[in-house]
């Protein structure tokens, strides 16, 4: 397969790689098309090894760390991370405009908190307080979704554990606070 990808990197068939990337069954060619999209300069590419490099699989995070490191794909990484930047920099040029005139700006963060901080005894049934949540509200921070967080004991049942959940948080900016907007 590997020699498909290079053929489909000579012709610039970005379509085809990125449709591998996504969609085929076998990891190590999902990574070979996005280092391919990486090296035709398509963010995609980058950003799929960029996400492989946090996989759960160690073996798939040491091959995307090996990709990341050549010397173009790193260029290319650089590159993403410089336009990145840029986006935020008019992003934050754009709320401060808005804070000026009486619009509204929010910021978004998601946090993820393990079981063990979100569930206690309660024999009253009464409810129970969340102080790591506490600290964000009193900070002003609104949570506007939870995601639960489950991990699979035993391979191919359904049987699994709560472990956690990322919380999304929402918070509306001041006016006051638009020069700390970093």
């Amino acid at each position: 397969m590997a020699s498909s990808i290079d053929e489909l990197v000579t012709m610039g068939d970005v379509d085809s790689l990125y449709e591998i990337m996504a969609e085929h069954e076998n990891w190590m060619t999902q990574l070979d098309a996005a280092e391919g999209l990486a090296k035709l300069g398509d963010k995609r590419g980058v950003e799929f090894l960029v996400s492989a490099e946090r996989s759960e699989d160690e073996e798939v995070r040491e091959v995307a760390r090996e990709i990341l490191s050549t010397p173009l794909i790193k260029h290319r990484l650089d590159d993403l991370r410089a336009d990145e930047e840029e986006h935020r920099r008019q992003g934050l040029e754009t709320a401060r405009r808005r804070l000026q005139t009486g619009k509204p700006v929010f910021l978004y963060r998601m946090v993820y908190l393990p079981a063990d901080d979100l569930l206690n005894e309660d024999p009253l049934s009464q409810g129970f307080e969340i102080p790591a949540l506490d600290e964000f509200g009193f900070e002003g921070w609104e949570v506007v979704n939870f995601i639960p967080r489950r991990r699979q004991v035993l391979a191919g049942s359904v049987d699994d554990h709560f472990t956690g959940a990322y919380f999304l948080l929402k918070r509306q900016v001041t006016q006051d606070e638009a020069p700390e907007l970093k």
